[in-house]
């Protein structure tokens, strides 16, 4: 019985410890649940940041806000880029009755210079070869729509009108809100690609910028730049942005095309091909047309004359002249044709804003000197208008537009004289002189004048150099007299520091360095022999011009290969000096 018990408690004992020992065992299934919990949660957090990091977003750009326009207001892009003015104002055109119409400004400056409103008439004038086509604000296109139109200040010209004289390549977006035009006046290559599947166009490089249009399998974009992932791109639909390198496929360069027929300012040259030798004969009274013969004895090789016969005498269209029948039959005896020079400085002052700007005084100047030109029998027209204002600068080059046209159907050569280029005479244009003119002389001297506030050369080798050189990459050679200096000038610095100066012809100045004992050296750098003095004036210079200067000045005048040389003035030069000027034989 006692161990029965024993037993029985022993059991007992035994299955409590076992209860105890169950109880202090958990279960792994909350474990293994929370862990998975978290683990779908970081997952999912990854997953999210992924898509937010990587995915590429749907969401569509505000067109209004890209293209900055709306209504009848147009988008003006050229050659991919959105025009600005020089104010940095977006370029706008108007749509109108079917039509793209562009500001006159931006015309001019970007497109075609030759459009030329004539405010005082209210037309539009454009020169071609031989005629001037005049166009007034009820003038209609083939279609019926006008060629301009005028909105308070501003003119539109029509897109239409503005392609039949100029070489452009143009696509237009206008069945939309914010309409665009593209113009594309840049010739060579350029690249295309296809795409390789469905894409959309972004604002930026990056899946994550705003979607600017969707493209298909198989369209074509003009790739603008290539980056490493991405390419901008002008899209067949009128948009520019960002594709994936990836999505692009067959990339080829293509050449731009165009059917247009540029006019052809034709040019008279010398029918024998021989190369100009021009002198200036300055004539200031009828008197002066006698001394011809003597001037030119010694110059063997001159082929052109250019006596100063025409000078403007008032802003009405007026001009003296002091040409003469027996200087023209002399001259030609001699084989010299004759380019008459007009001036606009000798008679006094000339109003260049009335002269310019007033069509009708344009045209009744250029009806005289067409006029007198054939009256007289010379071969040619030099005009040699100095001075004239920046304001007027455009107004003046079309002078020269409409005289060359009446120039032209009359056989009449027409050169132009020009100051060595720089930025603050690039008004003269010389590109658009040479397309007009038969002949652009630059002249190449007066690089130190009369009142230049320090003493220098009249004509170093590098101002020399710098008008060959600005020349001839606007101008072809065939087109370019360069013109050089028969004189110098002596420099006078006074005790107090007055400078002044005191222009004298190669001959006079040779006879003042004998007679004022001055040493002369050559400077490699200007190309020219310098030497100064002391005396009771003050410090005298002079930068000589002689027979050494001028042959180094000819020698890069033939290396450049131009059409010829000028000289100013006959008269100053020593005897035999014409033959350092040769340029034939």
């Amino acid at each position: 019985m006692e161990q029965e018990e024993k037993r029985e408690l022993g059991r007992s004992r035994s299955r409590n410890g076992g209860e105890k020992r169950r109880a202090g065992k958990r279960s792994p299934v909350p474990v293994l649940t929370a862990f998975l919990f978290l683990f779908i949660l970081g997952f999912l957090g990854a997953a999210m940041l992924y898509v937010k990091k990587y995915m590429p977003t749907s969401k569509r750009a505000d067109l209004s806000e890209y293209f900055d326009v709306a209504g009848d207001n147009v988008q003006v892009y050229l050659n991919d880029e959105k025009e600005k003015t020089e104010k940095d104002y977006l370029v706008v055109g108007r749509y109108k009755d079917g039509h793209v119409y562009l500001p006159y400004d931006f015309v001019y400056a970007s497109l075609n210079k030759r459009f030329y409103w004539a405010s005082d008439v209210s037309e539009f004038l454009y020169c071609l070869p031989k005629e001037i086509v005049k166009t007034n604000a009820d003038e209609t296109l083939s279609d019926g729509s006008p060629a301009f139109f005028q909105d308070g200040k501003q003119l539109y010209l029509n897109t239409d009108w503005i392609m039949q004289y100029t070489d452009l390549r143009c696509r237009q977006f206008v069945d939309t809100e914010q309409k665009r035009i593209f113009l594309d006046n840049s010739r060579g290559q350029y690249t295309e690609a296809t795409l390789s599947g469905r894409e959309a166009v972004r604002l930026k490089g990056g899946v994550k910028s705003e979607v600017l249009t969707i493209l298909s399998k198989g369209d074509t974009v003009t790739v603008l730049e290539s980056m490493e992932k991405w390419s901008k791109v002008r899209t067949g639909d009128g948009f520019i942005g960002f594709l994936r390198n990836s999505k692009l496929m067959d990339i080829r360069k293509e050449t731009a095309k165009s059917d247009f027929q540029a006019p052809d300012y034709t040019h008279i040259t010398r029918e024998d091909g021989s190369k100009i030798e021009l002198g200036f004969h300055q004539i200031t009274s009828p008197q002066a047309n006698a001394g011809l013969d003597a001037l030119t004895q010694s110059n063997s090789g001159m082929n052109v004359i250019a006596p100063t016969w025409f000078s403007l005498s008032d802003s009405e269209g007026n001009f003296v002249s002091y040409a003469d029948a027996d200087y023209v039959a002399m001259a030609h005896a001699k084989g010299y044709q004759i380019f008459a020079t007009v001036n606009n400085f000798d008679q006094g002052d000339v109003d260049e804003k009335k002269l310019f700007r007033d069509t009708s005084i344009r045209e009744k100047l250029i009806e005289a000197l067409v006029q007198a030109a054939k009256d007289s029998g010379i071969d040619g027209l030099n005009i040699d208008f100095e001075l004239v204002p920046e304001s007027v600068g455009k107004d003046y080059v079309q002078f020269m537009r409409e005289l060359s046209v009446r120039c032209r159907n009359e056989g009449i050569i027409l050169s132009v004289d020009c100051y060595v280029p720089y930025d603050y005479n690039r008004y003269y244009d010389i590109e658009e002189l040479g397309a007009y003119c038969d002949y652009v002389i630059i002249m190449c001297y007066d690089e130190h004048y009369a009142g230049s506030k320090e003493a220098g050369s009249v004509s170093s080798i590098s101002y020399v150099d710098r008008g060959i050189q600005e020349a001839i990459a606007e101008i072809p050679k065939e087109q370019v007299i360069i013109a050089v200096p028969f004189y110098t000038r002596v420099w006078i610095t006074k005790s107090d520091g007055k400078l002044s100066s005191e222009a004298m012809g190669i001959r006079r100045a040779q006879e003042w360095v004998k007679q004022k004992g001055v040493n002369l050296s050559w400077d490699e750098e200007l190309g020219q022999n310098y030497g100064s003095v002391e005396d009771s004036d003050g410090r005298k210079e002079i930068w000589m011009e002689d027979q050494k200067s001028m042959q180094l000045k000819m020698k890069h005048i033939r290396e450049a290969g131009v059409v010829g040389v000028a000289a100013w003035k006959l008269g100053q030069e020593p005897d035999g000096f014409w033959e350092n000027l040769r340029m034939n034989g």
